[in-house]
């Protein structure tokens, strides 16, 4: 397994370096793709990276998605003859020792099967695992893009990420359009990523019971509506439109009236997102 590494990197933390050092000595090569507007490589923290040699700046000094850096990494890996791609967030890490144990049951399993290789995902936020932990390999219906393996063979199969949603439900929609294709996506219950959902920030009682509001940023409300709207049409049996909505569109107008910041941005963005899911609109708001 040659394996490629991709981080999409957004006005990262402190923490960056630590994180990338929890894989990158199992990768062969790591795809830093910077959507920070006017970032640059010499504003990364990245002291103290261990093998600095394996790490490749890319970008264009603007954000122009999760989508089109995901590609940018497809065709890297198919130019340069790695047989796997791994997606990653920037604040994501693994524990000492399970990555390695990562990469060595894919190999168990078979790292040449018609498959998507994932995780399950230790939620921070939460101080619980997304699954149940279990030593087995279970199918499971999407993934998330962090700890995400792809074998890049498939890409000339089922076509590249759809850049076009911009951020939310590219993963899920690329897991979804290889389940009709007869690929699975299979989830290694025992191996943990450190991870977080959104922007769960701290818990209220609301009609006595505990909400632990997700306070995502205006941008990040807007897709979050305006996709899932979306690929509900062309994925009906996978994503509940009304569940959908009554997390991301209702619950968010209540929560944002009461706890959260911002309330005006973040209302007109519930609006946006859902005037143009109606729509069909997709590429980048206000494009």
């Amino acid at each position: 397994m040659r394996l490629l590494a991709v981080v999409v990197l957004y006005h990262p933390g402190k923490d960056l370096a630590g994180n990338i050092n929890s894989y990158l000595p199992q990768v062969d090569r790591l795809l830093l793709w910077d959507n920070t507007p006017g970032g640059g490589k010499e504003q990364l923290p990245l002291s103290g990276v261990t093998h600095p040699e394996r790490l490749e700046y890319r970008g264009c000094g603007r954000n122009v998605g999760i989508g089109t850096a995901l590609n940018d990494a497809v065709a890297y890996a198919r130019e340069h003859g790695y047989t796997h791609l791994l997606t990653l967030d920037q604040d994501s890490y693994f524990l000492p020792g399970v990555f390695r144990d990562y990469t060595a049951a894919i190999r168990s399993y078979g790292e040449k099967k018609r498959v998507i290789f994932s995780v399950n995902y230790f939620i921070k936020s939460q101080q619980a695992p997304l699954y149940p932990v279990a030593d087995r390999v279970d199918e499971v219906s999407s993934a998330m893009t962090s700890g995400t393996v792809y074998p890049v063979g498939l890409f000339e199969e089922l076509g590249v990420f759809m850049e076009e949603l911009f951020v939310w439900g590219i993963d899920c929609e690329y897991c979804w359009r290889a389940a009709r294709k007869g690929v699975r996506t299979v989830c290694f219950k025992n191996i943990l990523l450190q991870h977080d959902l959104g922007y769960q920030k701290k818990k209220h009682r609301l009609l006595g019971k505990e909400v632990f509001p997700n306070e995502y940023p205006p941008a990040r409300t807007y897709y979050n509506v305006r996709n899932g709207m979306v690929l509900h049409r062309l994925y009906p049996e996978s994503l509940n439109l009304k569940a959908h909505l009554r997390y991301h569109l209702y619950k968010r107008i209540v929560f944002v009236l009461l706890y959260e910041k911002q309330k005006i941005a973040k209302w007109k963005a519930l609006w946006d997102g859902y005037r143009d899911g109606k729509r069909g609109k997709l590429g980048e708001r206000g494009q």
